[in-house]
This record gives structure tokens, sequence and C-alpha cells, in this order.
């Protein structure tokens, strides 16, 4: 199959449109329950009374509305394989690459986190190049 590929193969086209789907799907509920998580501190379901909501500074706050906001709009966009569902998840990818490397000293640093978000980019692009490869010859 991976020889098919290469070659420009449009019968591997199929299979890897459907890869580049389920992945859009599997990405859509990894942020659909992210935004869940931040919505669970936004209304106070937490199990310690610092990570409250009221608790966090300002810029905390408006970062979990915002994070959570796009979250759930890049879910919804990505279920429904929407070309607008990857330009949000990429704007929430950058937000928060920007927010945890420039800014961490206010909103600290996750290293899995952002290695995470390197790994889905990647499947996503290596995906994306293949079918545009099947697609031009």
């Amino acid at each position: 199959m991976f020889e098919q590929i290469l070659e420009g193969d449009l019968s591997a086209r199929r299979y890897l449109v459907a890869a580049l789907e389920n992945f859009m799907r599997v990405l859509g509920v990894l942020l659909l329950l992210a935004g869940l998580m931040r919505a669970m501190v936004i209304f106070g379901v937490v199990s310690d009374p610092q990570d409250a909501f009221l608790a966090l500074s300002m810029q905390r706050r408006v970062l979990l509305i915002f994070f959570t906001i796009f979250n759930f709009t890049a879910a919804v966009g990505l279920w429904n394989k929407m070309p607008w569902g990857i330009v949000v998840w990429l704007i929430t990818v950058g937000a928060d690459f920007f927010s945890q490397v420039f800014f961490s000293g206010t909103f600290g640093i996750s290293p899995l986190t952002l290695i995470f978000h390197l790994i889905m980019i990647i499947i996503y692009v290596t995906l994306t190049m293949l079918i545009r490869r099947t697609r031009l010859r």
C-alpha cells in the first residue's frame, strides 16, 4: 500500500482520505474532552478550591475561557470534517504554544502538551501531503 501511495496511485487516495477523516474525528473527540475539562473548571467542578475559576488570576481566566470556546468550536468543525475546523484547531494550537513558551511564568509550561500538539500537526501534514501527491500525478 505504501508503495502505491509513493507512486501516486489514485486507488490509494481513498485509503488516505479515510485515514484523514478518521484522524479528524478522533482529534475532534479529544478536543471535545479538553473543552469539557476546561468547562468543568469554569463551572466549579474541581477537587481543589485553589483551582476554582474565581481563585485564578485574570489572565488565566481569560485564557481558560478562550481555550474552552475554541476547543469546542474546533471539535465540532473537525467532527463534521469542515475546513474551518482545521483552521480553528491550528489557531488553538498556536495560541497554546505561544502562551506556554512565551508566558511560561504566568501560565506554566507542559512539555507533554507541546509534544502532543507537534505530533498531531505532523500526522495531519503528512496525511495531507500524501493525499495531495496522489492528486497531482
